[in-house]
């Protein structure tokens, strides 16, 4: 009788591992989705809810906006909302939150790099770092009305459109984990209290403008004072020492919050940057007799993100300019006919066009990517549509009498329509379908991303630094005491 020997043979272990595999690897699939649509949904959602916060906190302070006082200098905003700096003057709250007529504080935003900062006399917030573009906008256009419109047959009805803005905020975040992009849009419109009472009733006068004769040269001193103190400010020995020391121990405090929120901004920058695909491919690594474009970016990437102070973050950041330097030229070439004998003026025209249309060209990607997933999501507005939608601007004289700039208006509408042509322009097929680009091209977008990052990076490290050393100045002016 033969025995028969117990276990398995070697092709019935290899049939076994090989159906394990295969079970293993779709069971690793399925999970790797959920996490990522897991991932997304939370990017989503956080990005939703900083967004929201953000309009909220806009509303507020240009609903109490003091008539006359906003003011938007050209030279520090950007046609395509991706860089802005405002300021105004607006009524201050009472404790149970309704607007006081009785005082003011001058309040400022600026958004620079993808951080949106607000600025008043007695704070300092940074409320995003993951900011695209802030676009704000008067809802009426004198020149589209007909002579039926109610805004040109009810006073009253005009005067609360003049006063009406409309906010657009877009914000983008990496989902963790891949290089997907999330955006959103958040759009309100709100109605500048100040502005609509005085349009509707020419006696109107609030209680602060009663009382500003009287005070005037008393507010500008206190304010000259004020200045020194303000948020972000360096301090001094001599501006400390005439101070009590509960009035040190409070702006101690105020200088820890603000030490907090840029080391808390410094590290979502870096984190930011750490998610950030250079395109590198690891196998590339491999080939030890050449560096990749990825590789090269790769390892600037890294210096940037280890850089803890101001000077060898900005080393980290020449490198990076200088590198993405000489790609947008190649591809400026490669993307707009005759871009070496173009005048400076035509190249700087056509350079912004250029940005917009690379913009553009995720947004549309992107775009799609969100009606697939929900056919009713509302899509991200394209770049060039926010830069050439001109509103006729409107102007006040001491009369009241509303008044139109035609050459103002005419030049702005002149500008449009050159940015639009440059844009048309354009050409960028030889860059490929959005997100299959060569590792030429990822590498470059990746570069341009990381030096906004690190401009950012910059200024919540000015602001720890001087934070810190008020901080220890403020301590040695209490122990002298």
């Amino acid at each position: 009788m033969t025995e028969r020997r117990k276990g398995m043979t070697l092709i019935e272990i290899m049939v076994a591992i090989f159906i394990s595999t295969i079970v293993l690897s779709a069971i690793y699939g399925v999970w790797m989705r959920v996490q990522r649509q897991i991932a997304k949904s939370s990017a989503r959602q956080t990005l939703q809810n900083e967004l929201r916060a953000i309009s909220n906190n806009m509303q507020k302070d240009f609903k109490a906006i003091k008539e006359g006082t906003f003011e938007a200098p050209p030279g520090e905003q950007s046609a395509d909302g991706t860089r802005m700096k405002i300021a105004f003057d607006r009524f201050k709250e009472s404790d149970e939150g309704k607007i006081a007529q009785d005082s003011i504080t001058r309040v400022e935003y600026e958004l620079a790099n993808g951080m949106l900062v607000r600025k008043s006399d007695d704070s300092l917030k940074i409320l995003s770092t993951n900011l695209d573009s802030v676009v704000i906008a008067k809802s009426v256009d004198e020149g589209a009305l007909s002579a039926t419109d109610l805004e040109a047959t009810d006073k009253d009805f005009k005067a609360g459109r003049e006063a009406m803005l409309d906010i657009a905020i877009v914000g983008k975040r990496r989902v963790a984990g891949s290089r997907e992009e999330i955006f959103h849009l958040e759009r309100t419109s709100l109605v500048m209290r100040d502005e609509y009472y005085k349009k509707t009733n020419k006696t109107y006068v609030s209680n602060f403008d009663l009382a500003k004769l009287e005070t005037d040269d008393v507010m500008k001193a206190d304010s000259t004072q004020d200045a020194n103190f303000g948020p972000g400010q360096a301090y001094t020995r001599e501006m400390l020492e005439s101070l009590d020391v509960p009035t040190l121990n409070g702006m101690k405090d105020a200088q820890k919050d603000l030490m907090e929120q840029a080391q808390e901004a410094f590290d979502r920058v870096n984190d930011n940057m750490n998610d950030t695909d250079t395109g590198h491919n690891i196998w590339d690594s491999l080939a030890f007799w050449s560096d990749s474009e990825g590789e090269i970016v790769d390892d600037m990437r890294d210096d940037l993100v280890d850089a803890d102070t101001y000077a060898e973050t900005e080393a980290a950041m020449k490198k990076l300019d200088e590198y993405a330097a000489k790609k947008e030229e190649s591809f400026l070439s490669r993307s707009i006919p005759g871009w070496g004998g173009l005048s400076q003026d035509k190249k700087l025209v056509y350079k912004q066009a250029y940005d917009m249309k690379v913009q553009d060209r995720a947004i549309k990607a992107m775009n799609a990517q969100a009606k697939e997933s929900d056919p009713n999501a509302e899509e991200q507005p394209y770049m060039i549509d926010l830069a050439t939608t001109v509103e006729n601007q409107t102007f006040q004289d001491e009369s009241g009498t509303t008044t139109i700039s035609a050459s103002d208006n005419d030049a702005r509408q002149a500008e449009s329509e050159a940015l639009k042509s440059a844009y048309d322009g354009v050409n960028l097929d030889w860059m490929g379908e959005f997100g299959d680009e060569t590792e030429e091209v990822q590498a470059y977008n990746a570069a341009k991303s990381l030096i906004n990052d690190g401009r950012s990076k910059l200024y919540t490290i000015e602001l720890r630094d001087k934070s810190k050393a008020n901080i220890e100045l403020i301590d040695s002016v209490i122990a002298s005491k």
